[in-house]
């Protein structure tokens, strides 16, 4: 990568910054190559991260990147907290521009990578998904006959690094003939999701907090992790099982006049939203209503994405609504073009607009799914209408 684009993608100007990647870069070297594991993906990367560093800590002195973090500033600052008490480091390495990946490894070439899910989230920046894929793929690409790749087989831009990978291939998911790790009988039970995993003929039930059937794959991953650093299947169990749902991400908290509130503020992608919406399908509750705010950052296609979202709502049915500024506009519009009823529908939405119409709206067993990009700061929304976690 050159001077221009590194500077592009760091950012800086910012001597401080400078020099930790500089000192970043000399210190990795002292380690072995072994130590480190990364993850990547375009959905459920920091959720994987604490997952694996919760499974690799019952055996080893794991560090790990903090949660929702610049990975610019981030991965430089974790490297340089590594000391030879550490046995395992695990980075994200969320990808936004191309060349970006190639820093990173010129930070660190970890020799055990795990990709989550591939989709076209919030990477405009690298094109369409062929870009994405390709940027992402560079991690994969510089693993030797020592590297381990751990791949999601239930998606197919997973997959199709696998021929990029000169190591191991371990793939985990839901295909028992095709997975060394992979999960059985999901269920939502109350605002939990309970899986068998199984690995070989060993199985264990693990009742995860997170909630919802995608949040089952980082688990997996982190599981498969596990496994290849010969960690028992029941430790892993008793690991997953410790995890409690981050801030903001799928979380069950309770709502006014008896209703249930499902906090996913934190970001939004249409991969995510998409799972968040079956989520709200696979709960109990009287009524389900929506509350969206716009997905940014999804370059000339953002507009044919809104409208996939209208899509899925007038397929699924649901009992109302509320829709935020900016681009929503178009899940609106789409909408009223598909004949859903207008009635349970309402644009055009300041965050206090919503606030006031939850608070009449929703009733005891109502369950509201609260989701937006960042910038749009839906979790004010949350703060408002919340009364306790449950």
């Amino acid at each position: 990568m050159d001077i221009q684009t590194e500077m592009q993608v760091t950012a800086f100007k910012k001597p401080l910054h400078l020099l930790r990647i500089y000192l970043a870069r000399q210190y990795t070297k002292l380690y072995p190559k072994k130590i480190y594991n990364s993850v990547t993906g375009s959905v459920g990367k920091t959720t994987c991260v604490q997952a694996a560093a919760a499974v690799l800590s019952t055996k080893f002195k794991t560090l790990a990147t903090q949660p929702n973090l610049d990975p610019i500033f981030n991965i430089p600052t974790t490297l340089l907290k590594v000391n030879p008490t550490i046995d395992k480091v695990i980075l994200e390495m969320g990808i936004e521009y191309k060349g970006e990946m190639d820093f990173y490894l010129s930070l660190v070439s970890p020799q055990t990578v795990i990709f989550t899910k591939i989709s076209y989230a919030h990477s405009q920046n690298l094109g369409n998904l062929d870009g994405i894929i390709e940027e992402k793929g560079r991690l994969i690409e510089q693993l030797d006959e020592h590297g381990v790749a751990i791949l999601n087989y239930d998606d197919s831009n997973c997959r199709r690094l696998a021929k990029k990978c000169s190591g191991s291939v371990i793939y985990f998911g839901t295909d028992p003939q095709n997975c060394t790790v992979w999960a059985g009988n999901v269920k939502i039970e109350g605002f939990k999701t309970t899986f068998e995993l199984n690995l070989g003929v060993e199985r264990v039930k693990v009742n995860y907090n997170l909630l919802g059937y995608h949040q089952i794959y980082s688990a997996m991953a982190a599981a498969t992790l596990g496994i290849v650093n010969h960690v028992p299947l029941t430790k892993i169990k008793l690991a997953l099982e410790s995890l409690q749902p981050a801030e903001h991400r799928m979380q069950a908290v309770s709502g006014p006049n008896g209703s249930t509130i499902l906090d996913d503020t934190y970001n939004c992608s249409p991969a995510a939203l998409e799972a968040a919406i079956d989520t709200l399908l696979q709960v109990n509750a009287r009524r389900r209503l929506l509350v969206l705010g716009e997905m940014k950052e999804l370059g000339p296609i953002s507009e044919k994405l809104h409208r996939f979202v209208a899509q899925k709502i007038y397929k699924e049915k649901i009992d109302q609504v509320f829709l935020g500024l900016g681009q929503t506009q178009f899940i609106w519009d789409e909408l009223k073009s598909l004949g859903f009823w207008e009635e349970r529908v309402e644009g055009n939405l300041q965050n206090s607009q919503m606030v006031n119409k939850l608070l009449k709206s929703l009733g005891k067993g109502d369950v509201v799914l609260i989701k937006g990009s960042h910038a749009v700061r839906l979790d004010e929304v949350v703060k408002r209408i919340a009364r306790k976690n449950l």
